[in-house]
């Protein structure tokens, strides 16, 4: 009702603007008695918006749209399995592919150690012949104080004599009878 008087009345005076204050705070008493279903609006403006429906606020109801064909349908899902076959397919490409690098990185590494290791053989292999020459050299020089070899200088030794073969002694091992009796308590 206030909302009433101020459309009618752009200005209302001091006096109207009381009234219309003290009337949007009053509310209507039930008449029915203690049991109220559903509690009064506080302003009778938003009660009578909401309870008449505009004409302009109708739900429109979207048009449905008609079922996809049946190879439509077997299309879409040829394209999702394929797609999940796709991606399964490149994360074992791409692990495929970085354990062949590993494998290629370790086999270098290791054909490196090789190499290395073929390197220092070769080097060892060398300095023991030439230290090999140099005792020779050394030997072959008069005062070095070795002689050469010959059955004159040769040390022969005898065959010690032949000993007689270990026996056992005759007398075997003899367990208790209580022993045999029992099973063992553990192992």
């Amino acid at each position: 009702m206030a909302t009433a008087l101020r459309s009618l009345n752009p200005r209302p005076t001091r006096d109207r603007r009381r009234t219309a204050r003290r009337r949007s705070h009053i509310q209507p008493v039930p008449l029915s008695g203690p049991s109220r279903s559903a509690p009064a609006p506080r302003h009778p403006s938003i009660a009578q918006r909401s309870a008449v429906p505009s004409s302009s606020s109708s739900v429109r109801q979207l048009p449905t749209q008609p079922p996809l064909p049946l190879w439509l349908r077997l299309l879409i899902q040829a394209q999702r399995g394929s797609t999940v076959v796709v991606l399964i397919l490149g994360a074992a490409t791409l692990i495929v592919y970085s354990s062949a690098i590993f494998v290629q990185q370790q086999w270098s590494k290791d054909y490196q150690k090789l190499k290395t290791m073929q390197r220092s053989e070769r080097q060892m292999i060398a300095a023991g012949e030439f230290l090999k020459n140099q005792i020779i050299q050394q030997a072959e020089q008069p005062g070095s104080g070795l002689v050469p070899k010959s059955s004159e200088h040769m040390i022969y030794l005898e065959p010690s004599a032949d000993r007689p073969p270990l026996t056992l002694p005759a007398n075997p091992i003899v367990q208790s009878d209580s022993a045999s009796d029992e099973d063992p308590t553990a192992y």
